[in-house]
């Protein structure tokens, strides 16, 4: 059974982005999980619930993040050390709407890392989460995150 939800959710992935993407990045495929659709380049590879490229990867889970705090409004930079011999860690938060639902999107640098993510945390809750190798790497994860669109269920 889980076989089969995994071919039939790689078959989806194959389908054309039906939602805006920016400018000059190619094409996108969508990908359909439970009550959400998104969008990631055409190049990217998927798999059961991560995308991966040579630049980093993301996964997606149909629960909101853990590390995720709601924030009440506007952008939040966060900065400290994990420990007296780590490298600075920063972290940005920006609540936006994206497809029409509240979403915090963040971004962390530091520790030999660039880490991004998604959270919706009303109902029904999704997050993604990634790595990615560099500012550019980053800046597409986040166009991805903003493609996301929760499919309208009866009830």
């Amino acid at each position: 059974m889980l076989a089969l939800l995994l071919v039939a959710q790689l078959a989806v992935a194959d389908s054309a982005c039906t939602v805006p993407v920016p400018e000059g990045s190619g094409e996108w495929k969508q990908i359909t999980t439970q009550h959400v659709t998104f969008c990631v380049p055409a190049s990217w590879r998927v798999r059961g619930t991560r995308a991966s490229y040579s630049g980093g990867s993301v996964r997606w889970q149909n629960t909101a993040s853990q590390v995720m705090t709601r924030q009440a409004s506007g952008p939040q930079s966060i900065s400290g050390r994990t420990s007296a011999n780590s490298s600075q860690v920063r972290t940005e938060r920006l609540p936006e709407t994206i497809g029409g639902r509240q979403a915090e999107v963040w971004r962390q640098m530091g520790v030999g890392r660039l880490q991004t993510g998604v959270s919706f945390s009303q109902s029904p809750q999704f997050s993604i989460t990634g790595e990615a190798s560099g500012e550019e790497q980053v800046l597409l994860q986040l166009a991805v995150y903003r493609t996301v669109r929760f499919i309208k269920t009866d009830g």
